[in-house]
């Protein structure tokens, strides 16, 4: 029996929200725990206590206080890769004392949070990557052996792999650090002033930037419904600053299934326990994988909203032994979700909002010294018909967010329903 369950978070909890609430029934009436290193947290954010530790506090700290409290298990919901690494290595010192964690182990987690070593995996996996390189840090610095042909190398590669290109630090995620270069004047103003670091170039690829979350234990995985992000083949853009949603799509889901198997496949080998969330670019009826964070993301929140698949508390059943993702997809329940930058929270605009629509959430987060307004909400497709007008009465009355976002709901909602239709006429 598990009586105390300890939960690892170093982001702000309310980005959880409001999926954190159905902890508040854990197995055998267990006591929930909150370790959290960023930002705060109230009673009203997480259905049991919290603690705050101190932002780098190491994995033997922290599993000396975990084992203090007096946890029998332990589950990771982090964010990002760096913290990842830090409840990986928890995982594996409190293996000896044992106390389960939900978390990928220390060895898979570091390959996934390399991006290099990640490209390879993928390679091996027959699963399509951008072509790339890996591009030396200390030779790229002047910190190693000076060669002086480093950076015409580097010139010729770019034009081998064919403009634009991004560089990428090699240990970084949630679009931190990269470099769009669209030629090569470009890339010689970024190797004047490069990363201090290990660099992935990479060539760019246009579509549509897209991720999915798989959750589960080697060789029992659910493969959450894919999440679409925005354009890509650009600058990066700020991951909230624009309009994702999640809908089914009958092509785009078909040409995934083969990728969704491959990339279990490949969960299944690293040994993959708890979540972790695929980045992806779909173009041309092609998934090129990016990246495979070991934890769950930014988008968890959208994920569940599409599918009614709570991840928290799936992860409580990894934990208790009762996960089963046929299960878990049994109790999945598909509808239109989406996730938009909206206009100052004040409480006539978000108490008109609640009162046309389904509000998830609605929340600022607070990242890099700046706050950035944002709502979810999701749509049964029974009431998918009318939600365009109560988007522009809601626009027209109190300017809830941009007309593009509008416009982008409105179109996409449209969409989705004529697929359906499509797709129902097709079985039928």
């Amino acid at each position: 029996m598990m009586r105390r369950i300890a939960f690892l978070r170093s982001i702000e909890v309310q980005q959880a929200a409001p999926y954190l609430d159905a902890l508040r029934d854990l197995p055998d009436g267990a006591e929930a725990r909150l370790f959290y290193t960023d930002g705060h947290c109230g009673p009203e954010d997480f259905p049991g206590t919290a603690e705050r530790l101190k932002p780098d506090i190491t994995p033997d700290e922290l599993a000396d206080r975990l084992l203090e409290w007096g946890a029998d298990g332990v589950i990771s919901l982090s964010i990002p890769d760096e913290h990842a690494m830090r409840d990986a290595l928890v995982k594996e010192l409190l293996a000896d004392a044992g106390v389960p964690v939900v978390m990928t182990g220390a060895d898979a987690t570091h390959l996934l949070s390399d991006k290099w070593e990640t490209k390879r995996l993928l390679t091996e996996h027959d699963l399509v990557t951008p072509e790339g390189l890996l591009i030396d840090g200390d030779l790229l610095n002047s910190r190693a052996l000076p060669v002086p042909a480093y950076a015409t190398f580097l010139r010729w590669k770019a034009a081998q792999l064919g403009y634009p290109v991004l560089c990428k630090p090699l240990w970084d995620c949630m679009g931190n650090g990269i470099s769009f270069l669209a030629g090569p004047e470009d890339l010689d103003r970024y190797l004047l002033n490069p990363h201090d670091g290990n660099v992935v170039m990479e060539r760019c690829v246009s579509g549509e930037l897209c991720s999915v979350e798989i959750l589960g234990r080697p060789g029992d995985y659910l493969v959450q419904p894919l999440c679409w992000m925005g354009p890509a083949g650009g600058e990066p853009e700020f991951a909230f600053g624009q309009l994702r949603y999640s809908a089914p799509r009958p092509a785009a889901d078909a040409a995934f299934a083969p990728v969704a198997e491959g990339l279990t496949k490949l969960c299944t080998r690293l040994g993959v326990h708890g979540a972790v969330d695929v980045d992806m670019i779909y173009s041309e009826g092609t998934y090129h994988v990016l990246e495979i964070n070991p934890r769950v993301s930014g988008a968890t929140s959208l994920s569940i909203a599409g599918s009614s698949v709570n991840t928290y508390a799936q992860l409580v059943k990894l934990l208790d032994g009762t996960w089963s993702a046929a299960q878990a997809a049994a109790s999945a329940h598909r509808r239109l979700a989406f996730q938009f930058p909206v206009a100052e929270l004040t409480a006539e605009r978000l108490a008109a909002a609640r009162a046309r629509l389904n509000v998830v959430r609605a929340n600022d987060f607070h990242i890099g010294g700046r706050t950035h307004p944002n709502m979810l909400i999701t749509c049964e497709f029974a009431d998918a018909p009318a939600l365009g007008a109560a988007l522009d009465e809601l626009q027209a009355r109190h300017g809830l967010t941009t007309p593009d976002v509008i416009a982008g709901i409105k179109e996409l909602t449209a969409r989705a329903l004529a697929e359906r239709q499509e797709e129902a006429h097709r079985v039928a």
